[in-house]
């Protein structure tokens, strides 16, 4: 009897020594599991995160390759929204339907706005040298009363036809973030290119041929 009691409380000890030992293997286990969890995670993390910086980059980098002044909007090889609109010198009004088949260049621009100043030279320079072309200047005053629109006409010589975009909506309708910005429309009605800041003569004599070209091209 001792000696089956001796061996019953034996027993029960291994037993619990089992249970202990396979309890400690679990968790051991379950520790490795997390902790191989955590290892993957963190690796998929880290790839997360280098793949977002190139993307980054490689969008950055575009961006400093683009010329800021061409920009591609949703109105360039649209065609141009029509308007009518009323002339600075209250002569009358100018609508865009009226210039179809012509090479036309809408310039936005306002007497507060001094990079409108430093391109008005060009500006001056490409209108005497093609006045008597196939191609119309149009001067759209932005967003400001028709005496300082016309007041600054007059300062700055400029001959070509302004009009008077007063509430802005003509603006808004190209997608005009502020003046000055130049668009470029083809005898065919559509917008083949905008020029937003001051522009120069080089660039607007190479955009007015080209759109020249293509409308004796038809």
């Amino acid at each position: 009897m001792a000696v089956a009691g001796r061996r019953g409380r034996r027993d029960r000890r291994d037993h619990r020594r089992s249970s202990g030992t396979e309890a400690s293997r679990g968790a051991n286990a379950r520790r490795r599991s997390r902790g191989v969890g955590e290892v993957i995670l963190a690796r998929v993390v880290r790839i997360a995160v280098v793949v977002g910086l190139l993307g980054l980059v490689v969008t950055l980098a575009l961006a400093f390759r683009r010329d800021p002044h061409d920009i591609r909007t949703g109105t360039v090889n649209k065609p141009a929204p029509a308007f009518t609109l009323q002339r600075l010198d209250g002569s009358g009004q100018v609508s865009l339907a009226d210039l179809s088949g012509k090479v036309v260049v809408v310039n936005f621009f306002a007497s507060w706005c001094l990079p409108c100043t430093q391109e008005n030279p060009a500006l001056v320079r490409v209108y005497e040298r093609y006045r008597s072309s196939d191609v119309v200047m149009l001067g759209v005053n932005y967003q400001e009363s028709h005496e300082n629109g016309l007041a600054y006409v007059k300062r700055m010589g400029i001959a070509w036809t302004t009009v008077a975009d007063d509430d802005g909506r003509v603006a808004l309708s190209y997608g005009v973030f502020g003046p000055p910005e130049t668009f470029f429309i083809g005898s065919d009605g559509v917008i083949a290119g905008r020029h937003i800041g001051p522009i120069d003569e080089e660039t607007l004599v190479t955009a007015i041929e080209k759109l020249r070209g293509q409308a004796s091209s038809r």
